[in-house]
Formats: C-alpha cells, structure tokens, sequence
C-alpha cells in the first residue's frame, strides 16, 4: 500500500484542512499512510493584488490542480469556495466531507465598536462583502484586506481598522473565537456566504477510480448536495472575482433554504433572493432566473 500525497496551500488553515480530511480517511482504513505536500500558489504569493488583477477565481487552486494533473500528488484538499465553477475535465471533485459553520463573520477590533456613530472601517477585499456590508451598515469604508487570518488579524489592529470579515468555518477550525475581542456572525440574510463556504473540496484525478472509491467513503450526502446546488448556481452565473456572487443551501427539517446573492458588477447594488422547497437544484436555477 502507497503512501498517499496529498496536495495543499502552506497556509496554517489549508494545512489544518489537509490533516481534518486524513483523519477522516484514516477512519476509514486506519492503515493508509499519507504524506501532504505543501504548495505555494499565486494568490499566496501576492497578497497585495487585488484578485481580479492576478488572475480571479481559481488562483488559489490552478497551481495545486497542476500538480494533480502531473502526478506529483495523489489527491488535492481546497477550500470548496476557492474551486472555479468548471473544473478541468480529467480532475473530478471526489468528496465533500461534513460542513463547517458556512456564515460570515465581522472582528471587532475592540467590543462594540460598531455601535459607534462614527464610520466604520472594515478590511476585506471580497467583492461579495463589501456589497453586502454597504448594505447594513450606511456610513461604512472598506478597505482592501487579503492573507491568511493571522496576517488579516494583525492588520486590522496595526492599521485601527474598525473591523475585518473572516468564514466562521476558518476560525473555528483553527480556535480563533476564543481570542477574538469582539465578534458578529452575519445571517444568510445579512450577508449570504460564497459559494461552497465551510465545504473541504477533496479532488482528484478522474482515472484514479479506487482511490476516487476510497475519498468518496467520507462523502457526507447532504453537504455534497448543497455544494451541487450552490456550484450550480456559479455556473449559471458564470461566476468570478469580478462579479458579486453568493449562494448557500442549507436543509431545515424537511425543506431545502436556498439564499442567492448578485450585483451585476463592482459598482452596482447587489440584490438577495431566499427561496425554500424541497428540490433545491430547482432552488438554484430558480435563483438563478430571478437574479440572472
């Protein structure tokens, strides 16, 4: 049996990402052994850019997919948000494990900063974001914010921003919350998360069907579902950096809630659509045909 390579971003979140999904696998067959290799890729390495300029969606990913592609790795472990739309036709998304917390969430510099009368200044260089915070909060300057969350929390202190916007997912895998000095979760409502949001993407090549047999074992059903409907979603909209897009599924008792959100451009007002049913791929084009 041959040790596994399993293939991640050198940030300590993605590395974190990697060794969750192993000891999901090792449950499995506690006898496979796994190695992670650790990439850089070019939305690591320029974390001044603004997305848009470095290449869009998938600038986390292409450099990691290539190696895939190679052979140099066995599988990948991304974050579902950071995949494009469309993936390359010889890669297949294999698993979607458990999902983590998918909501947004605002670090305070200090508690209660944001009941202040003054304006607020929050970092972050999401698109997404910026749109949906303008929408909650009238007097608001946003200022671009990119890197791992060590370096995003250390900015917001050294340049007294008022706060930054971080996944929930991020920070509760790696036990930020208890260190935070002030914190607000958003609701789908208030700001509907990026597509596939607290979903670990594990990828890998189409050929390889044992092991795509293997990391489909810690599949979990309902996520995977979600993802579908979500990626969706993207793809109808054709989904980029440049675009404003969110989109989160999610099954309440028996009824799929599907929250979509959209501006059509950086400079326009985005708009929020939640649709409930029970067929939440039909929710996703649904969305998609009220919002497209």
């Amino acid at each position: 049996m041959k040790t596994l390579k399993v293939g991640t971003r050198k940030s300590p979140l993605a590395m974190k990402q990697a060794k969750i999904v192993i000891d999901l696998l090792k449950k499995v067959n506690p006898y496979q052994t796994f190695e992670i290799i650790s990439l850089s890729t070019k939305g690591d390495r320029n974390q001044q850019a603004c997305l848009t300029q470095i290449g869009g969606k998938g600038v986390f990913v292409k450099e990691v997919e290539h190696q895939l592609q190679q052979g140099n790795i066995d599988f990948a472990v991304h974050s579902l948000k950071d995949m494009p739309a469309h993936l390359p036709e010889e890669l297949v998304l294999a698993a979607t494990p458990q999902r983590a917390n998918p909501l947004d969430c605002i670090i305070w510099r200090e508690p209660a900063i944001q009941m202040k009368t003054q304006k607020l200044v929050i970092g972050t260089s999401s698109l997404r974001r910026k749109k949906q915070l303008q929408r909650l909060f009238p007097v608001l300057e946003v200022m671009p914010l990119r890197g791992k969350i060590e370096t995003r929390l250390e900015k917001m202190v050294s340049q007294r921003l008022s706060g930054t916007v971080l996944a929930c997912a991020g920070l509760e895998r790696m036990d930020y919350f208890s260190q935070l000095p002030a914190y607000q979760i958003l609701s789908p409502l208030e700001c509907v998360p990026a597509v596939g949001q607290g979903i670990l993407g594990v990828e890998c090549r189409r050929s390889d069907v044992l092991l795509c047999e293997y990391l489909a074992e810690i599949n979990e059903p309902q996520t995977a579902i979600a993802a579908q409907a979500e990626r969706l979603f993207l793809q109808k909209m054709d989904g980029d950096c440049e675009k404003p897009v969110g989109a989160f599924a999610e099954k309440v008792d028996h009824l799929w809630h599907f929250y979509a959100f959209l501006a059509f451009n950086p400079t326009a007002e985005g708009h929020v659509v939640h649709l409930k049913g029970s067929d939440v791929l039909s929710l996703a084009q649904q969305a998609y045909q009220l919002l497209g």
